[in-house]
């Protein structure tokens, strides 16, 4: 591929047979210069393959779209790598930033983050706080704030991650460094990440609701709560600490691994409201 773009940012979004959710995203992207928006079809079926021009359309007038069509449903971590891998190749973007299908950002969620880049020059990976907001009814959930420093982020990181993965920014050069995202811990991709990038950079979060996030009682996230809480527990055997957040960490997702689903919805709700 060529460097015909000069934004300094990429939205990396992976989309699977959710056209609505992806319109809603991309529309929420509102940014002062250049920014492009690479989105990698993971095999959807037919009825629901993005089409460019209609998604180019729909966009802001700062926003270019990538688009790349997979022949078949691979999983997200292959496609991110896969965005990755084009991003790379394209060899032009300081930064990479992280939107999932259905989740929105507020009006200046990437100035802010390429400021916090440009004032912090040795910060690799940068998120934000974020608001859970129901897909039926558009009301708030709950609401997550994790630690804003980076000490705090690394204790923590062995409880659960600190990072939510659709508010992130990262530098590009951290791909070229560290290589791409694990594809050993099913469902908890982007926890094994984001823990091995705070263990080798400076990490932080902005404390503003940058992202409000969709929640879908069938989306993946929540279909698959078991399985990402085995590999949660995974990561944090792999990059944690030995010490008592490391021992907090398993305790806390064996809890979660064991408890129904309502009754997790329900404790999110009172702790994170």
């Amino acid at each position: 591929m060529n460097k015909l773009y000069k934004a300094r940012t990429v939205i990396l979004i992976p989309h699977y047979n959710n056209l609505k959710g992806l319109e809603k995203s991309i529309e929420s992207v509102n940014h002062s210069q250049a920014i492009d928006i690479l989105i990698i079809d993971d095999g959807s079926t037919s009825s629901q393959v993005p089409d460019l021009l209609k998604l180019q359309k729909i966009s802001t007038k700062n926003s270019k779209i990538i688009l790349f069509l997979s022949k078949k449903n691979e999983g997200i971590s292959s496609a991110l790598n896969r965005g990755l891998d084009i991003i790379l190749e394209l060899n032009q973007y300081e930064f990479i930033a992280r939107l999932d299908c259905g989740d929105t950002c507020v009006v200046n969620r990437f100035f802010l983050q390429e400021k916090y880049f440009d004032k912090n020059d040795t910060t690799m990976l940068v998120g934000s706080w974020a608001k859970w907001i129901d897909q039926a009814s558009n009301n708030e959930v709950f609401k997550f704030k994790p630690a804003v420093d980076h000490k705090k982020i690394m204790k923590m990181m062995s409880v659960r991650c600190n990072f939510i993965h659709p508010t992130v920014m990262f530098r590009t050069s951290v791909v070229k460094e560290l290589g791409k995202y694990p594809d050993q811990y099913t469902d908890a991709e982007d926890y094994a990440y984001f823990f091995n990038i705070s263990k080798n950079y400076k990490t932080a979060n902005i404390p503003k609701y940058l992202t409000n996030v969709d929640y879908n009682i069938e989306g993946i996230s929540v279909k698959n709560r078991k399985s990402q809480n085995r590999s949660k527990i995974k990561v944090i055997n792999a990059y944690g600490k030995k010490d008592i957040y490391q021992l907090y960490g398993f305790l806390y997702n064996f809890l979660l691994l064991v408890a129904p689903a309502k009754l997790v919805f329900l404790l999110k709700k009172k702790v994170f409201s």
